[in-house]
């Protein structure tokens, strides 16, 4: 088929239509996503009041949900002698590498940190969920220096252009729709907490969704996290060295060991303990508070998440460490 003039104007207008259209796509992609609610938007909580003099903060905690639904700031705060300001910069999937990000940029208010670790992350090779990153990029966290000799691997991983996290963030109208969504719709779900709280961003008011719990159940007990347990020799240096950085700044540094729930049985109490010896005699050099096995199944809201219950014992635990 010999195509014609007019076949050759229509395939250059089509291809110069797509064009036009994916720029504008891409030039506003960081607009919505920024607009729209997700579940990352804590990113630009925690980035904003890090960077922001007029808070001043003493106790710093971090963690993914499971901190955020089990460490009460307020409860922390008033228990503590003098009343230290104590600030939740916990966020949905901040895995301990993506919470190191932050350790350089903490205000010299700030005397202690405390981190939640689930310990079967320490197995694993350091990285960075691509949501988490995209969240970053959006909400204009800044590597420095210091950070990038303490974490080059996820420098590497985070060194992106902007147009490649504008395609990375492409489906950020389809979240914001689910966000607002399931606000509507979830009687359970604590509106505004997320992108406001930054004491006790528990997301859920109930104890427990049954039929939540016994499907987070039958996922979880697919996995095997903690058989052949070994830390990685990646995480030991880094702790190592997010320690002296800390320490250097005079911040005192803890780790909670999150707990789990009994009631999924793929985590074998043998398992458990080995993992959590491994893990106080890797890392003796700083204080250790182990949670692995304070809750029972009743102080879970599903499978990985403590209620408000287990939060109020599990913050008590921490008052009578700290």
């Amino acid at each position: 088929m010999n195509l014609t003039r007019i076949h050759k104007r229509n395939i250059v207008v089509f291809i110069l239509f797509i064009c036009v259209f994916l720029g504008a796509l891409n030039g506003i992609t960081p607009f919505i996503y920024r607009a729209l609610p997700n579940d990352y938007v804590r990113t630009r909580l925690i980035w904003n009041t890090i960077r922001d003099s007029s808070f001043t903060p003493e106790i710093v905690v971090f963690g993914n949900s499971r901190g955020m639904s089990s460490v009460n700031g307020h409860k922390l705060q008033d228990g503590l002698d003098g009343n230290p300001l104590v600030f939740s910069f916990t966020s949905t999937s901040q895995d301990l590498s993506e919470s190191m990000l932050y350790y350089t940029s903490l205000p010299s208010s700030v005397k202690c940190v405390i981190q939640c670790v689930d310990i079967d992350q320490l197995s694993t090779p350091i990285d960075i969920h691509t949501p988490n990153r995209v969240a970053l990029h959006m909400y204009g966290y800044e590597m420095d220096e210091q950070t990038k000799e303490l974490l080059p691997s996820l420098y590497t991983k985070m060194d992106y252009s902007d147009i490649i996290y504008n395609y990375e963030a492409r489906n950020s109208l389809f979240m914001g729709m689910a966000t607002v969504i399931r606000n509507l719709l979830d009687d359970d779900v604590v509106v505004g907490v997320i992108e406001t709280e930054l004491y006790y961003p528990s997301t859920v008011t109930s104890d427990r969704n049954e039929v939540l719990y016994q499907h987070d159940l039958e996922e979880q007990n697919k996995e095997k996290k903690l058989a052949s347990f070994q830390i990685r020799q990646e995480w030991k240096t880094l702790v190592s060295n997010a320690y002296q950085i800390l320490k250097s700044k005079g911040i005192q540094y803890y780790w909670v060991l999150m707990p789990y729930n009994p009631d999924v049985k793929s985590m074998t109490d043998a398992d458990k303990q080995y993992a959590k010896q491994l893990v106080l005699k890797e890392f003796s050099y700083f204080p250790i508070i182990d949670c692995v096995d304070l809750l029972d199944a009743s102080d879970f809201y599903d499978a990985i998440h403590p209620n408000r219950k287990g939060a109020e014992k599990l913050t008590e635990c921490l008052l009578q460490q700290l």
